[in-house]
């Protein structure tokens, strides 16, 4: 516990002050960003810091202290920002969601998926730089997910195994937060922005649905991330004063749909939200702004460690690969990308004759994948249904209609919301029909179906009928921990419970190059022992694994 206490402080003091930095270096402060904002802000841009320093160094412990003494000497300068950190009040609330977030890491074990690739990926960058040609080692490290990287800096080698529960308990609880206060900031308002039924709506869902960190990977803090992409989305561009430092909130909408491609590539459609009030607006000048220029360091970075992790600009594109370079991995991506749409369509659990290329042609896998998955679709559609209920329950519609320029943004708002679900779902339903990737389809449409049905008049709130829903929904999620503790006799010892499973990794080497077989122990680490047809080289600071 004590562990998990000062590690949370420590990575919440750096997420508020990089958050600072980099909106003071940005010019947002105009945005008047709240705590919760800033430091969620300020985790998105550690990881795109992170993402660039492991070009040419390890994201070691020296790093994240580094960033301790920066953060020292800029608030030296600037101590009134020490005030905001350490909050004037305490409230209830935020002492509630501290609970809920300690009781959800302290009752996380461990994660299978750590021994997949995401812990061997984790200390490889920990340990060093990037490596040319590292999907060779591993061919989930081509896909080098920003979230990976971002816990690669927000954690410390003595307790890595507990800090991947840290950093993901952190953004839950500001998520959590951050949406509580937005809504208990309006509960007293006599009228409201139809938003913030949005905002309740999704609390519910994942106050309900994200009762473990364990399971969280890399898709669920994709989703935390989203959501609040959403609730920025709503705040700035629902309100009447949307027009007001319009390139600056259309910039954080690109930097956070950026940072979700970077995490998941499936959320690509995230971009089409900026996009539009880009082209809405306009506002092409924004391209050639100064301000615009960290956004082509970022995409620059994103494709340049793609290239030399995989030899591809997108993996597992594989048109996008390059065959010219030896260290290219177009033959894994085409393996992968059909593996993976054979597995996601259930195949496995197929009984019948067809092979596994027919098997996923014209929807034949249909009737397999509703077999394998209804269980899972049910749970998912009732929790939807369940958050849309209440959050209906939680407001009344007066009789005052809503001004015709918020109707107008209510409209833009339906269209986008419906080409995003339309484009999601497309994308699912073809090729990646796995339920816990795309859960955010049942936030969205039940998003739709609340602007529409309260889409033409001022709405109030039910303000007990709302305290009842969250205290309900709060005390499932702390409950569903709160026993996984007592059945695990209240101990947390991560690396205890991972000890059977742990076999010491195999020395391999190519050349002078050592690197090593398993997933968890000494780094550069993965699950390959690679042939006499690979060989190695190192250039500069970058070591290469190639074919001939």
């Amino acid at each position: 516990m004590i562990t998990i206490t000062t590690n949370s402080i420590l990575f919440l003091f750096i997420a508020f002050f990089n958050g600072i930095i980099t909106s003071k270096v940005l010019k947002f402060e105009q945005l008047k960003l709240n705590f919760f904002e800033i430091s969620l802000l300020g985790i998105v841009f550690s990881g795109f810091i992170a993402q660039i320093i492991n070009f040419f160094y390890p994201i070691n412990d020296f790093i994240i202290y580094l960033n301790l003494v920066v953060i020292l000497l800029f608030s030296f300068f600037y101590k009134n920002y020490y005030k905001i950190f350490f909050l004037k009040k305490i409230n209830f609330i935020i002492l509630i969601f501290i609970l809920l977030a300690f009781l959800n890491i302290y009752g996380s074990g461990f994660s299978d998926d750590l021994n997949h690739y995401h812990y061997g990926y984790i200390i490889n960058s920990d340990k060093n730089n990037y490596i040319v040609g590292l999907s060779h080692l591993h061919h989930g490290y081509a896909n080098s997910s920003i979230w990976l990287i971002t816990h690669s800096f927000f954690n410390l080698d003595y307790s890595r195994l507990q800090d991947i529960h840290v950093v993901n308990g952190l953004l839950f609880f500001l998520i959590l937060t951050l949406f509580t206060h937005e809504i208990l900031k309006s509960i007293n308002k006599k009228q409201i922005n139809n938003y913030t039924t949005f905002i309740l709506l999704i609390l519910v869902f994942v106050l309900l649905k994200y009762t473990r960190l364990k399971e969280f990977g890399i898709d669920r803090p994709a989703f935390l991330i989203f959501y609040f992409f959403l609730y920025f989305y709503f705040k700035n561009f629902l309100s009447k004063n949307w027009e007001e430092n319009l390139e600056d909130k259309i910039l954080i909408l690109v930097y956070l749909s950026l940072f979700l491609f970077h995490v998941k590539i499936t959320f690509f459609f995230s971009g089409i939200i900026p996009i539009y009030y880009i082209i809405k607006n306009r506002k092409f000048k924004l391209f050639k702004s100064i301000k615009f220029i960290p956004v082509y360091i970022i995409v620059f970075s994103f494709f340049l460690k793609n290239i030399l992790i995989s030899g591809c600009l997108i993996y597992p594109v594989p048109f996008s690969c390059f065959e010219s370079l030896n260290w290219n991995a177009k033959f894994i991506a085409e393996k992968w990308l059909h593996l993976n749409e054979v597995i996601n369509k259930s195949q496995w659990v197929y009984e019948g004759s067809l092979n596994e290329t027919d098997y996923i042609k014209d929807f034949n896998w249909l009737s397999t994948w509703i077999n394998r998955n209804f269980i899972e679709l049910l749970e998912f559609t009732l929790t939807s249904l369940i958050a849309l209920i209440v959050t209906i329950l939680g407001f009344k519609k007066t009789n005052l209609k809503i001004y015709k320029k918020n109707i107008a943004l209510n409209k833009d708002l339906i269209k986008i919301l419906l080409v995003v679900i339309f484009i999601s779902f497309l994308f699912f339903i073809l090729k990646n029909p796995v339920i816990r990737m795309s859960h955010y389809i049942f936030v969205l449409i039940p998003i739709v179906i609340l602007q529409l049905y309260f889409s033409k008049f001022l709405i109030r709130m039910r303000k007990n009928v709302i305290y009842l829903i969250i205290i309900i929904a709060i005390s499932f999620n702390i409950s569903k921990n709160f026993n996984r503790i007592k059945n695990n006799d209240f101990i947390n010892n991560p690396k205890k419970t991972i000890e059977p499973m742990i076999r010491m990794p195999g020395k391999q080497m190519i050349g002078n190059f050592i690197y090593y077989t398993g997933w968890y122990g000494n780094s550069p680490i993965g699950n390959s022992k690679l042939g006499s047809e690979y060989f190695h080289k190192k250039i500069f600071i970058f070591d290469i694994i190639f074919k001939n």
